[in-house]
């Protein structure tokens, strides 16, 4: 039986770099890209340690802090230093006195790897699978969506460069506009940057939906309401929990059904 499929023997070679696509005969690089952990500091105290991609990280711990609910607005957030050590990045932030005990409800303590959402999450309480916010739905007409999807890929930079490695979380406008694009290594990550670069570059959420090229699970939908987004697009589908929370939440959700076919599921 013959395979369309090829692997070529890229042992012998950098491990900054990578082998090529195609037939292996042409030795074009790939960029590999990197899986850093980042410990997450508040007012002096480690709070998590999750395994990022290495850019956006003042992006990344607003949009966290927000959308685990430690804080409600990015005025109650201080951001005071990213460091860069042998071990990786310590990114420090102060938080206004009155919400600091939040910090316990949702204390991780254990490393959250890329793909994962609440690695080290204390307890089943912490979760509130069955407490979710309101959102003012989204309007958002089937020529939007599509062109926003169509859209993407050119806006993919590190993913490309790495060969398709990455998640993208994208915000696009009430236009149509995709306003801002972040990628990582993390579907969660992914998500958390571009909801904390909304926050920081003061874009108007209203009428406005995240696109992102993930499957949409429970906690894609729960970071989106929690942020105030009214629209959520995913680019593969999602599970039975995701959907019964975006219609608790009144959250406009759509993911793909299967190839060139998506399905508003709420």
């Amino acid at each position: 039986m013959t395979s369309a499929n090829l692997i070529i023997d890229g042992r012998d070679h950098d491990p900054a770099r990578a082998v090529t696509r195609g037939d292996g005969s042409d030795d074009a690089p790939m960029i590999l890209q990197p899986e850093i952990p980042a410990a997450l500091t508040f007012n002096g105290t480690s709070h998590a340690v999750m395994m990022v991609s290495p850019h956006d990280l003042e992006d990344f711990m607003i949009g966290f802090a927000l959308s685990e609910g430690i804080a409600d607005h990015a005025g109650q957030i201080n951001l005071r230093d990213v460091r860069k050590t042998l071990q990786g990045y310590v990114i420090e932030a102060d938080l206004d006195e009155d919400i600091l005990d939040r910090l316990e409800i949702r204390k991780r303590t254990l490393e959250g790897r890329s793909g994962c959402g609440l690695c080290g999450v204390q307890s089943l309480e912490a979760v509130a699978m069955d407490r979710i916010g309101k959102v003012t739905p989204s309007n958002m007409p089937q020529d939007i969506v599509l062109g926003a999807i169509d859209a993407l890929p050119d806006q993919q930079t590190r993913n490309r460069e790495g060969g398709g490695l990455l998640h993208a979380s994208a915000f696009v406008d009430a236009t149509g506009s995709i306003r801002i694009v972040r990628e990582d290594i993390g579907r969660h990550n992914a998500l958390d940057k571009v909801l904390g670069a909304v926050v920081r570059q003061g874009v108007d959420k209203a009428g406005g939906f995240i696109l992102m090229t993930s499957r949409c699970s429970y906690e894609i939908v729960t970071k989106t309401v929690q942020c105030g987004v009214g629209g959520l697009v995913t680019l593969s589908g999602p599970t039975l929990t995701a959907v019964n929370l975006a219609r608790q939440a009144g959250l406009t959700m759509i993911c793909r059904e299967r190839r060139g076919l998506f399905r508003r599921f709420a």
